[in-house]
């Protein structure tokens, strides 16, 4: 289950001579964004999550999340989403062009001695870092809301097996198969968030004349899986893990294949590998985080003069270092330095040889918890452009949530936030726990 549905779960215990218990629960989230610009609704939507939890007498555990969302504007994904990117067991079910229903997670997770299997639909989290993603690569990503929605919910779940084991007194392995060939979803071209920027665009000059277009996505559940393994451990105070996926990358490579005729567009998923590791240790008030991923190989559009089908192959070393601070009570400080490095040779692609951001987390607790103030900026170090996030929680109830959240983004229009400059918003929501 996750953790924030978790919090929510109240229990409707069903107690059976064989110690059996059935919880139920969830949340019912309202939210409404107004840009700031020419106060235009973004979205005015209805979320219900509701959560099952069974305890079985035999040792087997059942999870099951569901999300029923509905969106008044439909302008995110406007008209009915093709879903052409996510697997046949893994779509949600539409109602109309604005209504869906989704089941998110359904597992079943067990203990035998020492070992931990869970199988079934769930999120499965590498990394420890905010806001960008470094090693958290296990599951897609829907950009519906580009990057402004919390992880745990823009995660697609994904239906996989994980299995976990301590190998010798210190170790403790973790195995993944994931069955599942589902991979990012990008918004559409009407989308609110879709992609402008150069970087995440094909070449087309004016008078091109597209003759086709071909997407190919992986279809065979076992030889199409993807299969990754983590060891962690503690050494003298360090938490350690060491990281290894074989995957499909979830981001799509869109070549431009040019004739005498024209051009044809040919969308395809390859095959890569991601290597890393984390450490993060505590040092009074400080926490020290690192995390570090190296991906064999990623695709990038480049310069028409550059490649023959418009894109340049590389590999990418990508890093974070991050320091969190709490000397003072009821407040956390954390700032993160992240780099990537991408080897393109000399090959003219449109993104930098090197990217740099930086984020900076401020939270406040106020009224025993009872207020939480804070905010989040990334920023661009390269481009100069960026996001910034402030929000404002309140706890009316022990169940019921107020919030009100606004997303600025800056910079240059071609930038990877500046591109959104317009679509600054104001956010009022309500969260209510049953």
């Amino acid at each position: 289950m996750s953790a924030r549905a978790g919090v929510w779960v109240l229990a409707l215990s069903v107690v059976t001579p064989v110690q059996a218990s059935l919880r139920v629960g969830g949340i019912v989230d309202v939210a409404h964004a107004v840009e700031t610009g020419d106060g235009r609704t973004q979205k005015s939507e209805l979320t219900v999550l509701p959560v099952l939890d069974w305890r079985s007498p035999w040792g087997i555990d059942w999870t099951a999340v569901g999300r029923l969302r509905a969106d008044a504007v439909d302008r995110l994904e406007p008209q009915r989403p093709e879903q052409r990117t996510v697997g046949a067991w893994n779509r949600r079910m539409l109602a109309g062009d604005d209504a869906e229903a989704e089941l998110r997670e359904l597992y079943a997770e067990a203990y035998w001695g020492d070992h931990y299997l869970r199988l079934g639909k769930q999120q499965v989290v590498w990394g420890q870092s905010d806001g960008l993603k470094v090693l958290d690569r296990v599951n897609p990503q829907s950009f519906r809301e580009f990057i402004l929605d919390d992880f745990e919910d823009s995660r697609i779940p994904l239906w996989s097996v994980k299995w976990e084991v301590p190998v010798g007194d210190r170790w403790l392995a973790q195995w993944l198969l994931i069955l599942d060939q589902t991979y990012h979803e990008l918004p559409s071209e009407e989308g609110v968030y879709a992609f402008e920027a150069s970087e995440f665009r094909p070449t087309l000059a004016a008078d091109d004349v597209v003759l086709g277009r071909q997407f190919d996505k992986p279809d065979r559940p076992l030889r199409d899986a993807d299969v990754g393994t983590q060891w962690s451990a503690r050494f003298s105070g360090w938490d350690v893990t060491f990281n290894y996926l074989f995957h499909y990358a979830d981001q799509p490579v869109v070549r431009v294949l040019r004739t005498e005729n024209g051009v044809r567009i040919q969308t395809a998923y390859e095959r890569t590998q991601t290597v890393g590791a984390t450490a993060s240790n505590a040092f009074g008030d400080f926490t020290l985080r690192t995390e570090m991923g190296y991906t064999t190989d990623r695709y990038v559009f480049g310069h028409p003069a550059s490649s023959v089908d418009g894109v340049v192959r590389g590999g990418e070393l990508a890093y974070v270092v991050g320091v969190d601070w709490m000397g003072l009570r009821d407040t956390l400080v954390s700032a993160q330095f992240f780099q990537s490095w991408f080897d393109r040779g000399r090959s003219a692609a449109r993104r930098r040889s090197v990217e740099t951001d930086v984020t900076l987390l401020l939270e406040r607790r106020f009224m025993n918890d009872v207020l939480k103030v804070g905010g989040l900026l990334i920023h661009d170090i390269d481009r100069g452009d960026g996001l910034l996030s402030p929000a404002i929680s309140f706890d009316y109830r022990a169940n019921l949530i107020v919030r009100f959240e606004a997303d600025v983004f800056y910079g240059n229009e071609d930038g990877r936030y500046g591109q959104f400059d317009h679509r600054d918003r104001l956010v009022v929501g309500v969260e209510y726990g049953f």
